[in-house]
């Protein structure tokens, strides 16, 4: 592979991976709004389902691009010459299995998001659970796929994607959208924000608790010793992936813990909460969701770095280039 497209398909595995999670978000906040309706939701409908097909349209691109990169990699090709290999890839190996199924699932979702009318809940869970079906093929061509398509190690890894996703995309969309000022906001209003923001923090505190046990077991797979995370590649990739969810997690839990009590507190008690505190309260989820943005750019190049010599996680793509072996024989040798 050559440098640039070492460089260009992390990035495009970045995108991929952010526009996902913010049609996750955008889709999940969409399911809120039709649950709970009110003047409020009634001014976030509309922008957030445009967010939600903007996402849609990023990510199924993103994912054709990714493939060609892919293809491109494997059969050590110039990107503009990955034509063949491409359909080779797709139509002959277990990745394009994995790809063809995840890029149907993705369409999928992108027509209920397009469909649904912001009022009724059924379009939003059909599009999270085609999303699901996303999230596991994108396991199906990850380090998780050297125990079978269907083991204790794919399932953790599903869980862990689909948890990040709606960690990350929850924050993004909160920040750009929900939690937008408004002015003279009525009291019914204000209650419908403030019932919003403990939904948000519930469903954020609930998805890190999965994502950390999910994110123990795959480490401890993946690393075997203190040495894997000192001096090697994979293992100073992860310690900054780790770093950042770290920052990420003390920013949520400021906002949980110091901003949401008084602000609440007051919304309950029929009062208007001091401007201050909702304010604050966006600064600090705006500064979360640009340290997650950093997270799933590094995550993406840790899935492309070749993982400590002697760990249990896998084939490198890097190792089995032009192998476009036939699926019955390739179920583990990609590992973006």
């Amino acid at each position: 592979m050559g440098s640039g497209l070492e460089t260009a398909h992390p990035l495009v595995t970045a995108l991929l991976n952010l526009a996902v999670a913010v049609f996750t978000g955008a889709t999940v906040s969409h399911w809120w709004l039709a649950r709970h309706p009110s003047g409020w939701a009634d001014m976030r409908r509309r922008p957030v389902r445009s967010v939600a097909l903007a996402g849609a349209v990023v990510a199924l691109a993103s994912d054709i691009v990714w493939l060609w990169m892919e293809s491109a990699a494997m059969a050590e090709v110039p990107v503009y010459a990955a034509s063949n290999a491409t359909w080779t890839m797709a139509t002959s190996t277990h990745l394009g299995l994995a790809w063809g199924v995840g890029f149907a699932a993705l369409t999928v979702a992108a027509i209920l998001a397009g469909i649904g009318d912001g009022r009724r809940t059924w379009s939003s869970i059909a599009a999270v659970a085609a999303l699901a079906v996303f999230w596991y093929t994108r396991s199906m061509v990850s380090h998780a796929a050297s125990d079978g398509d269907f083991s204790v190690r794919m399932l953790a890894d599903w869980v862990h994607l689909g948890l990040i996703n709606l960690w990350v995309g929850e924050v993004i969309v909160a920040g750009g959208i929900m939690l937008r000022a408004t002015r003279a906001m009525a009291t019914a209003d204000r209650r419908a924000r403030a019932v919003y923001v403990t939904f948000l923090s519930d469903s954020a505190t609930t998805a890190l608790a999965g994502i950390v046990v999910t994110g123990l077991y795959a480490t401890w797979r993946s690393v075997r010793s203190i040495d894997d995370l000192v001096g090697t590649p994979y293992g100073n990739t992860l310690v900054a992936k780790l770093l950042l969810v770290a920052v990420a997690v003390l920013l949520g839990g400021v906002n949980r813990l110091v901003v949401m009590p008084p602000w609440l507190s007051s919304e309950a008690a029929d009062d208007a909460a001091p401007p201050a505190l909702p304010r604050r309260f966006k600064r600090i989820l705006l500064v979360e969701a640009a340290v997650l943005l950093a997270t799933v750019v590094v995550a993406s190049w840790l899935v492309s770095t070749a993982p400590p010599r002697g760990a249990n996680i896998g084939t490198s793509t890097h190792q089995c280039r032009a192998h476009l072996r036939p699926r019955s024989t390739a179920k583990a040798i990609h590992d973006t």
